[in-house]
């Protein structure tokens, strides 16, 4: 069982928000959209928010609970302010976790996929339906979440790579049947194409996996 490289893809599929089109312009400009100060939990919502996710399969509406993981909080509420996971494939689909994060454009994947949160203590158990960010060892929770589609409280004190546990940052508060529903026909596998996902993007799981479930519009309710 891999948590680690856990990556996802958008292509958009209409008119790019605004910072995309600017942020593929040049790595000078790609480099700018992910800030140069280390985050800090004053970042955080103060307060749970909810993040509507449109699916190929029906709405998934997350709320994000910033006393489970202030920083993770932060994260997301930045990324999905961004719309960074817009047209993004969720592209490991198993029996316990359907996963999601490369923006799917990699000028914007090599940015944030590489900038990586501290690691914060596990506050909350990876219970169906809780979400949590993937992650490769210390300091590399960065934009890859996964859902729990069952009960994986294993994962609350599981060493990995030098570091324990996969802190939960959110809960699934409505549309848990489409995750449900997913497309996990291609079960781990797109995981062994990391490199390609992460280099060439939605071009290549389009290509390879063309039954992805994808992300349409992300909003902060």
């Amino acid at each position: 069982m891999a948590l680690e490289r856990w990556h996802h893809a958008s292509d958009g599929g209409g008119l790019a928000p605004r910072w995309r089109v600017a942020c593929i312009l040049g790595v000078a400009v790609v480099a700018g959209c992910a800030g140069g100060d280390d985050p800090t939990a004053d970042d955080a919502p103060a307060e749970p928010f909810t993040v509507r996710f449109e699916t190929t399969k029906g709405p998934v509406d997350i709320e994000f609970v910033p006393e489970w993981s202030p920083l993770g909080a932060a994260r997301v509420h930045e990324l999905a302010e961004m719309g960074f996971w817009q047209g993004a494939r969720i592209y490991r689909v198993n029996e316990r976790y359907a996963q999601f994060g490369y923006s799917g454009t990699p000028a914007l994947d090599s940015v944030w996929i590489s900038a990586g949160l501290p690691d914060e203590p596990t506050r909350a158990s990876n219970s169906r339906g809780t979400v949590s960010f993937a992650r490769g060892g210390p300091g590399t929770r960065s934009a890859i979440l996964f859902v729990n589609r069952s009960d994986n409280t294993n994962l609350d004190e599981l060493p990995w790579n030098g570091v324990v546990g996969f802190p939960p940052v959110g809960r699934v508060v409505g549309g848990m049947e489409a995750i449900d529903d997913f497309h996990d026909g291609y079960g781990d596998e797109p995981m062994q194409w990391e490199d390609s996902i992460a280099a060439v993007g939605n071009a290549f799981l389009d290509r390879a996996y063309p039954a992805l479930d994808s992300i349409g519009d992300v909003t902060i309710r």
